[in-house]
């Protein structure tokens, strides 16, 4: 019979400690293990439970950015008021139900590695930087975007624990959508993120994140080129600028957008969508977004 301890640690050090072990690992809010371990995974491991550290509990502002614990819920999420998070605040709402967006953590939302995790494009588009410590007093910063490595595969280190997620400060607004097979408590078949400032009636700084159309959620790095200074005119005339527009500009315009697009996701077929779908509502999902964004700037 497998036994494993649950350690409760009351203070950081302790907790980081107790992860130095040979065979110990976190536990945030379980949502993610209890189904792991349904499927035969870290039974013979230490669970060291995070659940009475209130040090990595919260949202705040800095000089930096925002600082956003690594335990912070997605219902503390949904309630936060960073004005440019608006991505990540939607993506939080379309977390599971109420009950697991009330345990869910943002932490083992990133660290659980999905392709399909739900926060990680949004953050990924507002440029999240990780605060890793371990015991010792030992801290080092990564980017979320060098830290997802595959499936389920990560950048943490034995003994280390993601204390904080780190946003640095922008002027401009976020958007998120997310496709499911129904309305609710859906595993996403495609979501779309995407950040965007706006500089003299033009497309200024320009994220673009999709999740659950590569082996980690992405930046699309090509389409994020091709909208880079862009205009209204270019990209959808006829939906923002009035009936007279230029349709074969904009015909254009979006078949340099899908090219690219399509360079930047890997899309795979499984039970839930073929990849063929998932590349055809990841443009619609980008043009979506950006259309929205405009409409916030008008």
């Amino acid at each position: 019979m497998t036994v494993c301890r649950m350690i409760q640690p009351e203070t950081l050090e302790e907790a980081l400690e107790a992860l130095a072990g040979e065979r110990a690992m976190a536990c945030a809010g379980a949502t993610n293990l209890y189904v792991d371990r349904r499927h035969g995974k870290y039974l013979d491991f230490d669970y060291v439970s995070l659940e009475r550290l209130k040090e990595l509990r919260g949202i705040r502002r800095e000089a930096d950015g925002w600082h956003i614990g690594s335990m912070t819920s997605f219902s503390e999420l949904e309630r936060c008021e960073i004005p440019f998070a608006g991505a990540l605040i939607a993506a939080a709402s379309q977390v599971g139900g109420p009950q697991i967006r009330n345990r869910g953590t943002v932490g083992g939302n990133i660290i659980s590695a999905s392709p399909a995790a739900d926060s990680v494009p949004p953050l990924l588009a507002l440029d999240a930087v990780l605060r890793l410590v371990k015991a010792g007093g030992v801290s080092r910063e990564v980017a979320l975007k060098d830290f997802l490595k595959g499936p389920g595969r990560t950048d943490l280190r034995h003994g280390e624990l993601l204390a904080e997620v780190i946003l640095p400060h922008k002027s401009g607004r976020s958007v998120f959508y997310k496709a499911g097979k129904r309305n609710a408590l859906a595993i996403s078949l495609c979501s779309c993120a995407v950040y965007m400032g706006e500089r003299q009636g033009a497309v200024g700084e320009i994220a673009v994140a999709l999740g659950s159309v590569a082996p980690t959620a992405v930046r699309a790095q090509r389409a994020e080129k091709v909208l880079a200074g862009a205009r209204p005119s270019e990209m959808c005339r006829n939906k923002l600028a009035g009936p007279a527009g230029d349709v074969s500009a904009e015909a254009a315009f979006r078949e340099r957008l899908r090219a690219a697009l399509m360079e930047d996701i890997a899309p795979i077929a499984d039970i839930r969508a073929t990849a063929e779908y998932r590349r055809r509502i990841a443009f619609r999902m980008v043009l979506h977004n950006v259309t929205e964004l405009w409409r916030c700037f008008e």
